[in-house]
């Protein structure tokens, strides 16, 4: 069921640099997305990391610049956990759409003509709840 954007979205997450990412301060206006940022003993650093990723310059004790910086930190574990929910919510869609054909198989194969019409009505009306935009 996956459409194109999700598939890009895959594609871009998987190519990003993984494992946990965070932010680090100067102290000034700057914040930068680290990757992997940990507090190593006796290292003589504050915080170490295995690379920037991205700088972000606003002013000191600038709080939407702390926001952007922690949104995009925490996008690395946040799209990987969305993507999973979008999975699991179209397997959801998918056992849906295969309940609405057994229904209707039952309804023609099993029933009364007159209770025919009730069941494919409502095997219809599953179809139609269940349905996102631009899926099935």
């Amino acid at each position: 069921m996956s459409d194109t954007r999700t598939d890009e979205i895959r594609a871009r997450e998987a190519a990003a640099t993984p494992g946990h990412w965070g932010t680090g301060y100067d102290g000034k206006g700057t914040y930068t997305i680290e990757a992997h940022p940990r507090f190593v003993p006796g290292s003589g650093a504050a915080s170490v990391n295995d690379g920037i990723i991205a700088t972000l310059t606003g002013e000191h004790c600038d709080g939407q610049t702390y926001c952007d910086a922690d949104f995009i930190a925490r996008a690395r574990e946040d799209v990987p956990y969305l993507l999973g929910r979008v999975a699991e919510l179209e397997a959801a869609l998918g056992r849906v759409e295969g309940l609405a054909t057994r229904l209707e198989e039952f309804a023609e194969n099993a029933l009364r003509v007159d209770d025919r019409e009730l069941y494919t009505a409502i095997a219809k009306d599953l179809r139609t709840r269940s349905a996102v935009e631009g899926t099935v």
